[in-house]
């Protein structure tokens, strides 16, 4: 592939990655509330749903989905209802992060692992990039299609992957000015809640 159409896919897909939404809140919740290790589940977890989007991509799945009027309906109605269900219990939450000093069994890293790989596969702004935008880096000139498109899934992957984490470790290290202060907690919680619900309903519109 052309290095000019490696490095514009890149740098689309980086500001994707920063910009806030609930992948970033999740990552940047569980670091401060919970520890970095627990931040970088997430940010794994995350990062690996994005190769769930790239294998629909390369075997043409996401146009028989977007084909398919009940099929796409259903999928945008359950992810909405999945955003609407995290957004209830930020809400549910005190607005205080607390450090765990131990593990319980029933609080473990893999479960982050899960819950961000669902999230990121549910996220409509992923969806969205990998339905109209993502095609766009694809020229059949350039060689076999499903190779291209798992070349640049891949770059998504490492770049997201690497994002994420450094906002799990600087979160993780701002943990005690953060968790002291009430104002920014409150904040962090009803944006959450705002981000979800938006999102929400952005994606049942």
């Amino acid at each position: 592939m052309p290095t000019d159409v490696i490095l514009s896919f890149f740098f689309t897909s980086l500001v994707l990655t920063i910009a806030p939404g609930p992948d970033v809140m999740y990552v940047l919740s569980q670091s401060i509330s919970k520890g970095y290790r627990f931040g970088l589940a997430a940010a794994i977890g995350l990062s690996t749903g994005l190769m769930f989007h790239t294998t629909l991509l390369a075997f043409g799945i996401s146009g028989i989905i977007t084909a398919t009027p009940w099929l796409f309906k259903g999928i945008k109605i359950f992810g909405a209802l999945y955003l609407l269900w995290i957004a209830y219990n930020v809400l549910r939450s005190d607005a205080v992060f607390r450090l765990q000093e131990k593990e319980s069994h029933a609080d473990k890293p893999w479960k982050n692992i899960f819950q961000g790989l669902i999230m990121n596969i549910l996220n409509p702004k992923v969806m969205l990039f990998f339905l109209a935008l993502f095609p766009t880096f694809i020229h059949r000139e350039h060689g076999n299609v499903k190779m291209q498109v798992y070349i640049l899934g891949i770059i998504f992957l490492v770049q997201a992957l690497v994002v994420f984490s450094i906002y799990a470790v600087l979160a993780s290290t701002l943990t005690k000015f953060l968790r002291e202060s009430r104002s920014f907690n409150l904040f962090l919680k009803w944006l959450q809640v705002a981000v979800f619900v938006t999102l929400a309903v952005f994606m049942l519109l």
